[in-house]
């Protein structure tokens, strides 16, 4: 990432950010809370700025109220590196094709995921455990928000909340945590900001992308645990895990379904009866 795109995350972050008094940045009371002038902030957000020391990084993540994960990304991004120069491995294309095949392997739910949160695929038990038909999944993803984890979450056509019941606001809640630290060093980007404007417009994900920001008892965590009652095989138990890799057009998040209990395992064990192995392509990763 070069530093002008850096700044960018500055100056989108400190636009989006508030004090403790609840007022938006501005340059001015920003550049007081990290010591540094007017001047030097703008610069920052230009790009202009060449070193970044560490006290003004901690600052600035102190000020825009980030996550553990959402540090991390910032402060990867401060590098100045591209995810080029860090990861010059197979294309792109050769990765997805490669993971393929080693997700066919596995006998788990499991789905894919990029920066955005958009899914880029998915095995058949997982679409037979959320009961969704290919028509389904082709109507969503001709919807303008496609096929976005978040949108499905939030979307009463999806029907995750009537699926998992109680459970629903604390799923939908990791997914938003999930997005922000994935999203973090595209913030600046057009497809980001026209993405959360359209989420926005969903006013229970308005709300929780609202709380996520403002209450602390939300952390960050890269498993989550489910215990439910399925409308169509009873009760289950897992855990979803979160494997992270690594590409040359950003990071692609894998969610596996891990089951905790005997009874979880028979339905998996059924779901890959009934639907095989085989792994979807829902998007045209990484375009």
């Amino acid at each position: 990432m070069k530093l002008n795109d850096f700044g960018l995350i500055v100056k989108y972050l400190r636009k989006n950010s508030f004090d403790k008094e609840g007022n938006r940045w501005t340059r001015e009371t920003l550049s007081r809370a990290v010591h540094l002038t007017e001047d030097q902030l703008g610069r920052l957000e230009r790009g202009d700025r060449k070193y970044l020391d560490n006290q003004t990084l901690m600052l600035l993540a102190d000020s825009f109220n980030l996550t553990s994960l959402e540090r991390k990304e910032f402060f990867y991004a401060a590098l100045g590196l591209k995810d080029e120069e860090l990861f010059n491995q197979e294309t792109p294309e050769t990765q997805l094709l490669n993971l393929f095949e080693t997700l066919e392997q596995l006998q788990a739910p499991l789905y894919l995921i990029d920066v955005y949160s958009d899914l880029v695929a998915a095995n058949k038990a997982i679409k037979d455990l959320f009961q969704l038909n290919m028509e389904e999944v082709n109507n969503f993803r001709q919807s303008p928000l496609g096929l976005n984890l978040l949108h499905l979450i939030y979307s009463p056509q999806f029907g995750l909340k009537d699926l998992i019941g109680p459970d629903w606001r604390e799923a939908a809640m990791m997914a938003i945590l999930e997005f922000r630290r994935s999203s973090l060093r595209y913030r600046h980007t057009n497809y980001f900001q026209y993405l959360l404007n359209s989420l926005l417009e969903n006013k229970h994900f308005k709300m929780d992308w609202s709380s996520s920001h403002r209450f602390s008892d939300y952390y960050d965590l890269t498993y989550e645990h489910f215990e439910y009652e399925h409308p169509g095989f009873g009760p289950l138990a897992y855990t979803a895990t979160e494997t992270i890799i690594n590409t040359m057009k950003g990071e692609l998040n894998l969610i596996i379904y891990n089951p905790a209990d005997s009874n979880t395992v028979s339905v998996f064990n059924e779901l890959f009866k009934n639907a095989g192995n085989q792994v979807l392509q829902l998007a045209d990763w990484p375009k």
